[in-house]
């Protein structure tokens, strides 16, 4: 269901979802760009054609609480979707 994220509407939800888990979402078609607990955290790159988002988070970033908030939320949205997470700086 990876796919499902290829709509508009299925990456509002998903907007919705992290905003809910505490994260502040500004987005542009399929980039996120994540703060958390008052910090910028990184950009979420989402590929619906190959099944995958990617996390691009700056170092000092709490990853396991969002790590675990994201995979909650993109599940619910497109199950299927392998997330990866790459520290960057």
């Amino acid at each position: 269901m990876a796919w499902r994220l290829s709509s508009v509407a299925a990456r509002i939800e998903l907007a919705r979802k992290l905003r809910e888990r505490g994260f502040y979402v500004r987005w542009h078609a399929y980039e996120f760009l994540l703060g958390y607990r008052g910090q910028l955290v990184g950009t979420l790159l989402l590929e619906p054609s190959r099944g995958r988002a990617t996390l691009y988070c700056t170092k000092g970033a709490p990853l396991a609480e969002i790590e675990r908030a994201l995979r909650e939320a993109v599940g619910e949205v497109a199950g299927g979707v392998k997330l990866e997470v790459v520290e960057a700086g």
